[in-house]
């Protein structure tokens, strides 16, 4: 264990059922379309058209789904990687699953971090799967990235309900992932 974590045990609850932040994702579906409506506006709709041709080959949509799946695990992979980097934590800490009943996965980190480690490794993966491909998309105006870039920033929309949940919690302050919830434990550093 990290010897500048705060020794002690007093913890306040900062997360989710897994449940209730996919039904708070729903929210995000907002923004997604306003994101959706800037590419519509800048682009036209004959990108969103080209889509859905009645002769696009069925290899097509098998590819984006086997990119989307590549997508979710490359999401858990970007969790893991930099609260491991940011955080100096041994790989042994990370821990990956799947929440059936919430149909989410998940990277779980099972030893204490400090905040700023933990926001950057929980907004990484909305930045640079999400935002990124999405202004790319837009600027080149290809729909397919753009699309790419709306799907993981709505994929996002948990991870972003979690640093919601913390925005006042102070720089400095040690977490612990939560190991079945979305969200964290803030360690309380005034005892001890």
């Amino acid at each position: 264990m990290n010897p500048s974590i705060p020794p002690t045990n007093i913890k306040t609850d900062r997360s989710i059922s897994m449940a209730r932040a996919n039904l708070y994702s729903i929210l995000f579906i907002i923004p997604i379309a306003l994101m959706a409506l800037l590419y519509y506006c800048i682009w036209g709709a004959a990108p969103l058209s080209g889509l859905f041709r009645e002769n696009t080959p069925w290899s097509i949509y098998l590819t984006a789904l086997f990119v989307f799946i590549i997508g979710v695990v490359v999401h858990e992979w970007i969790h893991a990687f930099s609260w491991m980097y940011f955080s100096k934590m041994p790989r042994a800490a990370i821990k990956f699953g799947i929440n059936w009943k919430a149909l989410s996965p998940y990277a779980h980190c099972t030893q204490p971090m400090n905040i700023s480690a933990y926001r950057l490794g929980t907004m990484l993966p909305g930045l640079l799967l999400g935002i990124v491909p999405y202004v790319i998309g837009l600027f080149f105006g290809n729909i397919w990235i753009a699309l790419f870039g709306l799907v993981f920033t709505f994929a996002a929309s948990g991870d972003a309900i979690i640093l919601w949940s913390l925005r006042r919690v102070s720089k400095g302050q040690w977490v612990e992932d939560h190991p079945h919830r979305a969200g964290c434990y803030v360690i309380d550093q005034s005892t001890g």
